[in-house]
């Protein structure tokens, strides 16, 4: 493989790991707004295999 300068060092020595935070209200309505979409695309594609849609 090409060597891209990319070092093998690990990864929490240069701290690129956030700390935890807090889960703000935005944060879970976003949350369920995400779990809600791919929940509908998920249900459609299973629908459109069964022959209810289409």
């Amino acid at each position: 493989m090409a060597n891209l300068g990319i070092s093998h060092t690990h990864v929490h020595q240069y701290g690129s790991v956030p700390a935890k935070k807090p889960v703000t209200t935005r944060h879970k309505i976003q949350t369920a707004v995400h779990a809600t979409i791919f929940t509908a695309a998920f249900l459609f594609v299973v629908a459109m295999v069964c022959g209810v849609v289409g």
